[in-house]
């Protein structure tokens, strides 16, 4: 008797677990696209979806990543689709590969499609987020007489972002503030170039194409500023430029490049050498015994 009963209890055992098994198996799958994602313009490597994407069910499981369509610039290719910004619609976590900035807006819903082996599905969604930001490279220039003050009230070069920015200015003397994009006092004792960085509210930030405002300082007459007539030559260059002065005067001459930093400096020298400088933009300052000019040279 205890033997047959034995041998109940394991078959009854046997059937539960069966049970469980299946139970466990047919479970509820659910699609996992992840948490909400935002981009500076420069990245790349946004990756989407969960860890893991699916949950539950019965693998394997099938992807499918679609979006909205996109309103799309140039009207030549009208629109954008997942496809078209993924690198695969059919992997639970594919990458980002369109970095370009023609999006309709600055933010994109993902939807994810999971389904098992055995035909349940789901869907769920994220939210990708972008910052945009326009550069250009005008700048604005002014002679002012040393001791004395600049009200600084144009559009910097830089602008965009995501949600609410802020600005920051470089170098910050002279500056009696440094963090609005214009509508300030700038009171510096030599001739300076200010550069602008807009930083959005995720923390993405973009530096201007080159400085928004060159200051020359001078401790003599607006009509005495630049008497010396400088010329440079030629412009645009692929490697030398030539500064020619009409009279014999000792001089400091720096270089910029285009984001204000100073690359290069010489002192009574007549040339300058580009050969070792990346195609761009650059600004050339040239300190002489009573006037700092201001020059822009094309290097191709």
């Amino acid at each position: 008797m205890n033997y047959c009963y034995k041998i109940m209890l394991r078959i009854h055992l046997l059937l539960m677990s069966a049970l469980l098994l299946s139970e466990t198996s047919n479970a509820q799958c659910t699609a996992n696209a992840g948490y909400s994602v935002h981009r500076c313009s420069t990245d790349s490597t946004v990756m989407l979806g969960g860890s893991p994407s699916a949950i539950g069910g019965t693998p394997p499981y099938t992807y499918e990543w679609w979006i909205t369509p996109i309103p799309y610039i140039p009207p030549s290719f009208p629109y954008l689709f997942a496809s078209n910004i993924l690198n695969d619609t059919t992997i639970s976590n594919p990458t980002l590969i369109y970095t370009g900035s023609s999006f309709i807006g600055d933010s994109i819903t993902f939807y994810l499609r999971i389904t098992d082996n055995v035909g349940c599905q789901s869907i769920d969604s994220v939210l990708l987020t972008t910052s945009h930001f326009g550069v250009h490279v005008y700048t604005w220039s002014y002679n002012i007489y040393q001791g004395d003050s600049i009200y600084l009230n144009q559009v910097p070069n830089v602008g965009g972002g995501f949600g609410n920015s802020t600005y920051s200015w470089a170098p910050t003397h002279g500056l009696n503030i440094a963090n609005l994009p214009s509508g300030f006092w700038a009171k510096p004792d030599t001739s300076i170039a200010y550069t602008a960085t807009v930083i959005d509210s995720k923390g993405c930030q973009k530096t201007g194409g080159g400085p928004t405002y060159y200051i020359n300082v001078g401790t003599v007459g607006y009509n005495e500023i630049g008497k010396e007539n400088i010329k440079l030559f030629p412009n645009p260059t692929n490697d030398i430029v030539y500064i020619l002065y009409n009279s014999k005067i000792s001089s400091i001459i720096r270089v910029y490049n285009s984001v204000g930093q100073n690359i290069a400096t010489v002192i009574g020298e007549n040339e300058l050498s580009f050969m070792n400088f990346p195609n761009g933009i650059y600004h050339i300052e040239i300190q002489t015994e009573n006037s700092n000019t201001w020059h822009k040279v094309i290097k191709n």
